[in-house]
């Protein structure tokens, strides 16, 4: 009988623990997001948009709580969400952003489409044009990288440079505008112009940019691996008999201190006077044999190939150009003369014969000494230019020339390769 009484007991019990442990659990269904991102003004699908999800909190605040982007057919999805309030911004390049609020119910898909707004955007395909000493005509496109139109109107500074078109509207084009240089009643003298190209967004002033001209000069910079991108010097130049030659110094690279020498480090360094780059800026840097030559091998002949640390289409002048130009300027005795600049400014008294007719423009940028001692000497004195020739007696020296303030003469030298000269770029023969 107890038994009995003691096993009812325990059945009941057993009843009641199952019955409480298995009390019905609430089940939170999530919910999705998706929809589709289109261009207004054609309802075409806008592919890889951006599309950020943040939900919102009770006291208004947003966290970000993930991203995703929209597929060639401008669709976007965002999966398992809990209930709740949530904030979805879009945006792609050139259109404007666009952002809705959305309720997330428990079980279902929320459809949340984003037409987006256009907005035009500018790119020019250059922001210089060089005519150099050759050209008269260039050319220079304006392209519309955006999703809606504007309108272009061209103005340049001076009336001898005309443009074509002078305005025109882009919607997803390029327009090629032709340059040209009216050179009648100009000098040789360089040019530094603008071509202002104003831009206008349904009807209004909406952004401005500028195309610079340069005429009767060179632009600095080899161009290759060595190019520098400094202050973008620009040199005159002059044609002397067949010859066509920087009528300034080369002054592109870097400065270092005189007492460290230069090295083949994939950047051009130079020397200026006394470490002073101010005098870099007038007489142009002074460099050593190897670093002119980008350490490349010596060029003996008549015309040379040796581009070095000339700009593009330029070369490092052989001993033969070197002798052509004072053949023509009448010989050693009195070539010199002609290829100083006139006056005692920049020479010191008494910059004898000195009449630069041949507009060479030659200064006495004198020139750091080989020996690595941080010496320079015979500043507005002496002028010293290098050559890419070897010596024919020495591994070690090449062929330079020099002026000097006291004499009309041009004087060949040798020196060793880690003197700092000056250096002058000759054309390539073909556009003399």
């Amino acid at each position: 009988m107890t038994t009995r009484k003691f096993t009812g007991a325990l059945i009941i019990s057993i009843i009641a623990v199952t019955l409480f442990c298995c009390k019905p659990v609430e089940v939170i269904l999530h919910g999705d997001i998706t929809g589709l991102v289109t261009d207004d003004s054609t309802s075409e699908p806008i592919g890889e948009a951006n599309l950020s999800l943040y939900q919102s909190n009770k006291d208004q605040s947003i966290n970000l709580l993930t991203s995703t982007s929209t597929g060639s057919d401008g669709t976007y999805l965002f999966r398992s969400l809990a209930p709740g309030e949530y904030l979805i911004w879009a945006n792609k390049d050139y259109y404007y952003s666009d952002q809705k609020n959305v309720t997330v119910v428990s079980a279902e898909t929320q459809k949340i489409d984003f037409p987006l707004k256009g907005y035009p955007g500018t790119e020019l395909s250059v922001h210089l044009l060089d005519f150099g000493f050759d050209s008269t005509s260039l050319s220079f496109t304006i392209k519309n990288i955006g999703n809606d139109k504007f309108t272009y109107v061209l103005t340049p500074s001076q009336d001898w440079i005309t443009v074509y078109p002078s305005s025109g509207d882009l919607i997803n084009e390029t327009d090629t505008i032709i340059v040209t240089i009216n050179k009648t009643g100009l000098s040789e003298s360089i040019y530094k112009e603008t071509i202002e190209v104003t831009f206008y967004y349904h009807g209004n002033f909406w952004w401005y940019d500028i195309i610079n001209v340069y005429l009767n000069g060179l632009m600095g910079g080899t161009g290759g691996s060595y190019y520098y991108y400094g202050d973008l010097n620009y040199y005159k130049v002059v044609r002397i008999g067949t010859q066509t030659w920087m009528a300034e110094n080369l002054n592109e690279g870097s400065r270092i201190q005189s007492a460290i020498n230069q090295t083949n480090n994939g950047f051009i360094e130079k020397y200026c006077y006394n470490n002073d780059e101010s005098n870099c800026k007038i007489y142009g840097g002074l460099y050593q044999w190897q670093e002119i030559m980008q350490y490349t091998s010596p060029d003996a002949g008549i015309i040379g190939t040796n581009q070095g640390i000339c700009p593009v289409g330029w070369h490092i002048p052989t001993e033969s150009e070197w002798l052509t130009l004072i053949d023509y300027l009448g010989g050693e005795a009195v070539a010199g003369g002609k290829m100083k600049k006139a006056g005692t400014t920049v020479w010191l008294n008494p910059n004898n014969g000195a009449t630069n007719e041949s507009g060479f423009s030659a200064l006495p940028g004198g020139y750091r000494a080989s020996d690595g001692s941080d010496t320079f000497y015979n500043f507005g004195l002496q002028g010293y230019w290098w050559s890419s020739t070897q010596s024919q007696d020495s591994f070690v020296n090449y062929y330079n020339w020099n002026l000097s303030y006291d004499s009309p003469n041009v004087n060949k030298y040798e020196n060793d390769r880690n003197s700092g000269f000056s250096v002058r770029c000759v054309k390539n023969p073909g556009k003399q």
